[in-house]
């Protein structure tokens, strides 16, 4: 059964993780899911995509394994609260510390109390023992629900992103076939507009539940058209080529899996393309034979082999451009040297290594607290963000880096920052010096750095761009900083972000909070107000006699919605209310016994 399995790796490889073609072997459904996971838990310093991916051929999982065990990550804390109560009642009911492999327990207890059928496939041992007690479970996992509304994953209420590869489509192109499929696929009134993002403008919005339809198997996602792309992962392209003049080579230097260094490549793309049609007709000469000329060459570099080969094949479908090249280059950043030729023309390097991934809310990975062995995983990464962003600094002609993580702590983005520039700027012979630059394209984002820490001065801290999913801004926790050598001119009128989107001028009306809003307004308060007709809303129904017969057919639709979702509620709200009552009284009959 799966609980005789011991936890110990038999076949595990430099990544510590266990091969998944014999763990598939085993009958239960979640048995590779569990074996993951317990890998996971005895490497705690190290990230599950690392554990789960980086070890390539045999050993990657399925995406279903993977996901099962990221939510139950996520879950853990609610998890292990339920077990422990009641000084762990719950725990030595099931026989929880007999388990060799605690993986699987966790991932069924998941499934039963958490996942979308609340349901555990499969058989064996531990499942046997886990359904005798579920009553008792569901009526901790209510109470627990109850203590913590925010349990599940607040990405959920996010809109679904998409970038338009101008490579490939026109944002104008993308938007009218992204409309066409919306409103095919939407069923909420008022909830099926494509909007033009107000930052990033290869980006639109679209509403969140749009993720139902619009994932990898779709035919523009397919043909490379669109990427699905988070909102504050786009800063880092966004900042790289809206900042200074553009003409020069880049170095991503972190690249895998690639939509960062896809969304440069098509910025510069749509830059150079838009340099070409301001040229005076006059000033442009017909050339014979091949006119196309690379203005610019991205270097992509990635040092896993597993990750090289990916960001490989994503470029070739991603990237199609006459005036900018891609050269993934196998290797380690930190290895190549800043006086090595090939790089002679590089002007600007792109740095987002690798970080907690704190600030992505729905990371398996994210953690609130820090412990003893999480304060010293940060402060490793923050040791090497530091050395790389020293190394993107030491390159003689590079004029601009851009620094992002997807962090939130400080000691991975303003600590990092300050370090590095007191130590790239202490001894300069050459009078150069790097100094902090508020990114032109990014000047109406209004949350900034931290002023103080790491001993940044307020106008220091203000150029530092700050995104928190977790406190209203509708994208993952994000960290963006801009530097620029003080020998370069500081002028950045040579291309604006707003300048470069079309979205304006091809009628896409622009993002303002709108699906934030609608999240917002479906609240309970809402739902018992509407239940209870008012004067203002009798007289308004009064009115709605003149209303036209499309307009009461919306209003009929919208009424049997509301009247499901509240008997959905109310149902909810019963079945609930007889759990507790069922969970008193047998507290009661105990404390009688």
């Amino acid at each position: 059964t799966p609980n005789t399995q011991s936890t110990t790796p038999t076949n595990v490889s430099r990544l510590g993780l266990i091969d998944i073609a014999t763990m598939s072997k085993n009958t239960s459904p979640y048995y590779a899911a569990g074996t993951l996971l317990n890998t996971y838990l005895q490497h705690r310093n190290r990230g599950l995509k690392s554990i789960a991916f980086d070890s390539g051929g045999n050993n990657v999982p399925s995406s279903s394994s993977y996901a099962t065990v990221a939510k139950t990550i996520q879950h853990l804390p609610a998890i292990n609260s339920i077990l422990n109560a009641d000084n762990k009642t719950l725990s030595k009911a099931i026989d929880f510390d007999s388990y060799k492999n605690k993986g699987l327990a966790y991932v069924m207890i998941y499934e039963l109390l958490f996942s979308k059928f609340q349901k555990i496939r499969g058989g064996g041992q531990i499942k046997r023992m886990i359904v005798k007690h579920e009553k008792e479970l569901r009526r901790e996992a209510d109470e627990y629900t109850s203590k913590n509304p925010s349990l599940g994953d607040p990405s959920s209420n996010f809109p679904r992103y998409v970038r338009v590869n101008v490579m490939h489509s026109t944002v104008a192109d993308a938007a009218i076939i992204l409309q066409e499929e919306l409103t095919k696929a939407s069923n909420e009134e008022g909830n099926s507009t494509v909007y033009a993002d107000a930052h990033v403008p290869d980006l639109l919005v679209l509403p969140p539940n749009a993720s139902s339809w619009l994932h990898h198997d779709s035919e523009l996602v397919k043909s490379g058209k669109i990427i699905l792309q988070d909102k504050s992962s786009c800063f880092s392209a966004l900042v790289c080529a809206s900042s200074g003049d553009c003409r020069g080579d880049y170095i991503d230097a972190c690249s895998a899996p690639g939509n960062k260094t896809s969304h440069l490549a098509a910025l510069l793309h749509a830059s150079f393309a838009a340099d070409d049609e301001d040229e005076p007709p006059k000033k442009k000469k017909k050339k014979k034979g091949n006119t196309n000329k690379i203005q610019s060459t991205v270097f992509a570099c990635e040092r896993s082999s597993t990750r090289f080969d990916t960001l490989k094949s994503r470029m070739d479908q991603l990237v199609s451009s006459s005036s900018v090249a891609v050269e993934p280059t196998h290797g380690d950043f930190l290895k190549i040297d800043p006086s090595d030729p090939k790089y002679a023309n590089v002007r600007a390097i792109m740095l987002d290594p690798s970080c907690s991934g704190s600030g992505i809310v729905n990371a398996p990975d994210r953690s609130t607290t820090q412990n003893s062995d999480e304060k010293n995983r940060i402060q490793s990464l923050a040791n090497f963000q530091t050395v790389a962003l020293k190394h993107s600094m030491s390159f003689p002609q590079v004029e601009r880096v851009v620094y992002s993580t997807c962090s939130v702590h400080d000691e991975e983005n303003e600590m990092v920052v300050s370090n590095a520039l007191a130590e790239m700027n202490s001894g300069k012979e050459d009078g150069s010096e790097w100094k902090l630059v508020a990114p032109q394209c990014l000047q109406h984002w209004p949350r900034r750095g931290k002023e103080g820490v790491g001993g940044l001065s307020k106008s220091q801290a203000d150029c530092l761009i700050r995104c928190d999913g977790l406190d209203g801004d509708e994208t993952n926790g994000f960290f963006v900083s801009y530097f620029e050598r003080t020998r370069v001119s500081n002028d950045t009128s040579s291309v604006q972000s707003s300048e470069t989107t079309c979205n304006a001028s091809i009628g896409i009306p622009l993002y303002d909070g709108q699906y934030k809003k609608v999240v917002e307004s479906e609240v309970p308060k809402k739902i018992e107000k509407e239940s209870k007709p008012t004067e203002e809303g009798k007289s308004k129904g009064a009115k709605s006699k003149n209303a036209t017969p499309s307009n009461n057919k919306a209003a009929e639709k919208s009424a049997k919605k509301r009247g499901k979702k509240l008997a959905w509620k109310k149902k909810q709200a019963l079945q609930k209310g007889e759990r507790m009552k069922k969970k008193e009284a047998l507290a009661a009959k105990s404390k009688e016994e």
